[in-house]
């Protein structure tokens, strides 16, 4: 405002628009207080999403832990900024089944306190110009750490053969006598190669009895796929293998997890060392008869149709550390 061009005081002015002095400049502060928190949630969310181009609001704010907003604020300028991201589905078959193979689910309603007590394994598709590629994981189902990853050209056995190879060098353990391998009946993990190594460790093959059960590893291909490799502008099976690599590191080494305290699968792994088993979470693998058991650690919980449950969850908080931001070279 320029006094040159008028003769009244700010408080005349004030007075004659209906507020007083010191409300015109707590309006002031408010404003300014409230584009700081704005540009401070654009800002943020667009740091985070440069290495994980689609995780949510929610997680990025339990990542960052800002100090001068709540997670509330945070999320509701996130909203009003356009920044919540929509959901995504794919469908494309990867599962030859051998109806002849009858190895039973070793699974079932099994409690599972530590990591190399299962491992799961699955294949999914992508699509690069006009062409499906297909990319095989196995997971620790306790700590969500993906062990061995593999992207292939074809379905054959021999890309799951080598990301399994993956997952024994990664854990290198001196026995694996108490580890069960978790698939469905695909003929890739019926094959005589791939049972051939899992006997040589002494692993024990789990088979699903129902696509069901097999939730924590579809789980961890969507997140791949949708949240990283879908983000990248793939243009080559050579950039799709570098862009994997990038995906897992990221998913194993900063992106948190709900089910793990929002830590995530390697800081979670280390810090088992120091909790005793029996103060472990108990994690349930889920079969269509594994209701009853899940009831006995969610007390007074409701259950959606997939046995998840609703309400009632037991749950525990857990301090959570900052993360620092770099770009590893992956190239």
């Amino acid at each position: 405002m320029n006094p040159n061009k008028h003769n009244f005081t700010m408080i005349q002015l004030c007075m004659a628009a209906g507020f007083t002095r010191q409300a015109h400049f707590a309006y002031i502060r408010r404003r300014y207080n409230e584009e700081t928190l704005y540009n401070l949630v654009q800002s943020t969310v667009s740091e985070v999403r440069s290495l994980h181009p689609q995780m949510g609001l929610k997680k990025i704010f339990h990542l960052i832990e800002p100090d001068i907003i709540g997670r509330d604020k945070f999320l509701e300028i996130g909203s009003a900024l356009g920044l919540k991201l929509p959901r995504t589905k794919n469908y494309q078959r990867t599962t030859y089944s051998n109806k002849c193979a009858n190895t039973p689910n070793l699974t079932t309603n099994l409690e599972i306190r530590d990591i190399n007590q299962v491992w799961v394994s699955d294949i999914t598709y992508f699509y690069v110009n006009n062409v499906f590629y297909y990319l095989t994981f196995i997971e620790d189902v306790y700590s969500r750490r993906i062990l061995g990853f593999v992207a292939s050209p074809t379905l054959q056995a021999q890309a799951n053969c080598r990301a399994i190879r993956k997952a024994i060098k990664t854990r290198n353990c001196s026995s694996y006598d108490n580890l069960i391998h978790h698939s469905d009946r695909g003929t890739q993990y019926t094959s005589k190669e791939y049972l051939n190594i899992l006997k040589e460790h002494n692993i024990s093959v789990s088979l699903c009895d129902s696509v069901y059960e097999n939730s924590h590893i579809e789980r961890v291909n969507g997140i791949i796929k949708n949240e990283y490799l879908y983000c990248y502008h793939i243009g080559s099976f050579s950039k799709l293998k570098s862009r994997l690599r990038k995906a897992v590191y990221l998913y194993n080494f900063k992106r948190p997890h709900w089910s793990l305290d929002c830590m995530t699968p390697v800081e979670y792994e280390k810090s088992l060392i120091s909790t005793a088993i029996s103060k472990r979470k108990p994690l349930i693998m889920f079969t269509d008869n594994s209701k009853d058991i899940l009831k006995k650690y969610y007390q007074g919980a409701l259950f959606d149709q997939n046995c998840q449950p609703i309400s009632g969850q037991l749950s525990s908080k857990s301090s959570v550390k900052r993360v620092e931001y770099f770009q590893p070279d992956f190239e």
